[in-house]
């Protein structure tokens, strides 16, 4: 409760955008207006329920910000079909209250429609499509690189008409496949730093963030399970040799940047 209490009474300033990291690839942004959008969110244990057989690799090692019945987002964006992405076990009851739209891949709302959820609220996108997810935001669904793991896994431009977020979902750093992004220069680069299962690290996350002409990096993907590794202090050595003029913030679970 007190976590949802804190994003509640954040004041966000005109012209700009809170941004909280709830763990994991996990963000919820807050507008002005006082509308949430949530990315990813994981609440549950479903990955370590999915995977027993990796034994402890896959334990949950930091408790969720919140628990998924507290969460009432206007808007859930879900990159693709991973079970630390899409949490089948917390979905019901984040789309419980009636209101929350999703914007997801096909992937993933062929699964939400064989659990029964409300496919009135939930609309596909493909990389390259364009949606206007809330009056004040606009949604680019974007190319990424997670390889065969999943290819039709998505990243997020979200341009708030002041400034444009973009989420990177899983990827490696494969420039041709990350133009839209490159092309778009966006103000605030929310990254993994994980550097498993194709993803980027730390040094790879700074350099992107330069590529980008990024203001602000933000990293994400660490901390939660064993075999998904992370270093915040690769990121931290790397990001004054690799991206000197990219503002580094470094949040914990919970805590969150306005810009």
């Amino acid at each position: 409760m007190e976590f949802m209490r804190r994003v509640n009474q954040t004041s966000v300033p005109k012209g700009t955008v809170a941004i909280f990291w709830l763990g994991q690839a996990g963000f919820l942004l807050k507008t002005h207006e006082q509308h949430t959008v949530m990315i990813d969110p994981y609440f549950s244990e479903y990955v370590e329920r999915l995977f027993p057989e990796m034994g402890q690799g896959f334990k949950r090692l930091m408790p969720p910000p919140c628990g998924a019945e507290e969460v009432n987002a206007d808007v859930l964006l879900i990159s693709h079909e991973h079970a630390d992405h899409f949490d089948v076990d917390s979905f019901p009851l984040m789309m419980s209250n009636g209101k929350t739209k999703v914007f997801t891949s096909e992937n993933v709302a062929t699964q939400m429609e064989s659990m029964g959820l409300d496919m009135t609220r939930v609309t596909q996108v493909r990389k390259g499509d364009n949606a206007q997810i809330l009056p004040e935001c606009k949604l680019r669904a974007v190319d990424c690189d997670h390889g065969e793991l999943a290819p039709e896994a998505l990243g997020f431009l979200l341009d708030f008409g002041f400034e444009t977020i973009y989420f990177a979902g899983d990827t490696a750093l494969t420039p041709a496949r990350l133009e839209a992004a490159l092309q778009t220069k966006p103000a605030i680069a929310l990254l993994p730093i994980n550097g498993a299962f194709g993803n980027l690290n730390g040094v790879l996350a700074a350099r992107y963030a330069a590529m980008l002409q990024s203001k602000v990096l933000i990293p994400c993907h660490f901390w939660t399970f064993p075999l998904h590794h992370g270093d915040p202090q690769e990121l931290i050595d790397a990001i004054g040799k690799e991206a000197p003029h990219v503002e580094l913030h470094l949040l914990c679970q919970g805590e969150s940047y306005i810009g």
